[in-house]
């Protein structure tokens, strides 16, 4: 009995450490299975990573490749896809108003006239050349007067002769110690072609050899030459225009990129309604403002882009909202789940036009609680914001939105000052058309080949911008300097 009894135990003992071998086989497959599983997960978690980096590359090329001018700052003139031109002035959204080509009945006419014509020969603006001529008819008739009006290119020299004599201590001028000069007419003409026409030294030079007839071969070594005695000659007047600017409640003031010998520069202007100065730099920051020594004596309000580095100075700084709506309109054609950012575009242009109504009735800005209302749709929109954001499949177009609604609620009474006091600007499109020759100028004629070449341009282009902006003629004023006498003293 007992012997049964242990073949029994036995027996049982067999039958469980064959099923402890059979588990323990199996539990050692399972842990192959797990590590195997890890390893997959692993490399699952660094494709997905990868797929991650991939798909926020493709957002920022997409972004890249639909920037145009209506969604940043690029120019017009670099829009890839413009609607096909099939009518005058398409592309920059003017609608046919169904009337003729030409001069319209309510506008002022820009014909020339025989009475017009006589007043300038009274004035003695114009040349006066008779030609007479025979037609059929009685010769006791008064003759019949027309008048065409050219211009020739004439090439003038001036034959200065100096006499000795003993009864004058004068002494022949420094102007006239080389023996062959240009006239300040012509040295005028030449840093006006040069300065606001863009034109490059070497065409510049082409120009006037074949205009003249070969007469003036003018080198580039020449030209520069004019570029500089007319700046070191306007150093008073710059001074001058400085004056105005700094004494004025609001400087506009941007800043643009340049080529120095082939490498980027800077240039920065400081402008109000009447008067504009430029400023070449080499760097951006702080010391090339200090340098120019405008904004940090400046007390009034700055108008400037989303450029921090301008808080430093004034009293205040205001930021422009056209440039705002332009990183609106970026978010809004890629992003279709943030609709605040088209909301918060149109609160601020709707602020700009309701403005303009309101000043057509003399008021001075915004009473309190209208004011208020616009302030308080802003906090609103950039709670929106905050919460469309979250929800965004785009980590790049959600970093970008973050980054958007966060300047906005910092600066938002930056943004809303023009509702306030409607003499406060609601762009800084002022500073941006100042500097638009500066592109035409990297577009046309290329790089300055130094620092102080840009200097001289700087200097030419502050007399000549301040003096279209005053209505002044432009030549006669650059004139004036070729002859020592100071502009804009008050």
């Amino acid at each position: 009995m007992a012997r049964n009894y242990e073949l029994g135990l036995f027996k049982e003992l067999e039958e469980l450490n064959k099923k402890m071998d059979k588990l323990l086989q199996e539990n050692k497959y399972q842990s192959l299975e797990i590590q195997e599983l890890k390893k997959y997960k692993k490399l699952y978690e660094e494709s997905q990573k990868r797929i991650d980096k991939l798909l926020e590359e493709i957002e920022k090329l997409k972004n890249q490749s639909n920037k145009n001018s209506s969604n940043s700052s690029k120019p017009s003139s670099t829009d890839m896809f413009r609607p096909k031109k099939s009518g005058p002035n398409l592309y920059n959204s003017r609608v046919k108003r169904g009337k003729k080509t030409g001069a319209q009945f309510s506008h002022e006419g820009h014909s020339l006239t025989k009475e017009k014509i006589e007043q300038k020969i009274k004035e003695e603006n114009v040349k006066v050349v008779e030609i007479k001529h025979t037609i059929f008819g009685d010769s006791k008739k008064e003759p019949i007067i027309k008048y065409r009006l050219g211009m020739k290119a004439i090439t003038v020299v001036e034959k200065h002769i100096f006499a000795y004599s003993k009864n004058t201590k004068e002494k022949l001028p420094k102007e006239f110690y080389t023996d062959v000069t240009y006239t300040n007419d012509f040295k005028s003409l030449v840093v006006f072609m040069n300065v606001q026409n863009v034109m490059s030294l070497n065409r510049l030079s082409e120009f006037f050899r074949i205009v003249t007839r070969n007469a003036i071969n003018l080198s580039e070594g020449t030209i520069i030459n004019f570029m500089r005695e007319f700046s070191n000659k306007s150093t008073n007047t710059i001074d001058n225009i400085i004056d105005n600017v700094v004494s004025n409640f609001i400087i506009y003031t941007d800043e643009t990129t340049e080529k120095i010998d082939k490498h980027n520069s800077y240039v920065r202007n400081y402008s109000n309604e009447n008067s504009t100065v430029y400023k070449s730099h080499l760097h951006k920051g702080h010391n090339p403002i200090k340098d120019d020594d405008i904004l940090p004596k400046y007390n009034g309000i700055i108008m400037g882009d989303h450029d921090t580095t301008l808080d430093s100075y004034g009293s205040k700084r205001i930021e422009c909202n056209v440039h705002l709506g332009r990183y609106t309109v970026e978010i809004t054609q890629n992003v279709l789940d943030a609709p605040w950012a088209e909301k918060m575009k149109t609160l601020l242009e709707t602020g700009n036009r309701t403005r303009e109504y309101a000043k057509a009735y003399g008021l001075a800005g915004f009473k309190d609680d209208n004011y208020e209302w616009y302030s308080k749709k802003f906090d609103e929109i950039i709670k929106e914001a905050k919460e469309e954001t979250k929800n965004m499949s785009s980590s790049f177009y959600r970093t970008k939105s973050k980054k958007l609604y966060t300047r906005l609620e910092k600066n938002k009474e930056k943004h809303l000052a023009y509702l306030k006091n409607f003499s406060l600007p609601y762009s800084n499109n002022l500073s941006e058309s100042d500097l638009r020759v500066y592109k035409i100028k990297l577009k046309v004629s290329g790089c300055f080949r130094s620092k102080t070449g840009s200097d001289y341009f700087a200097d030419a282009l502050s007399i000549i911008k301040t003096s279209k902006k005053r209505k002044e003629n432009v030549l006669q004023n650059i004139k004036s300097i070729f002859e020592g006498k100071v502009l804009f003293a008050n």
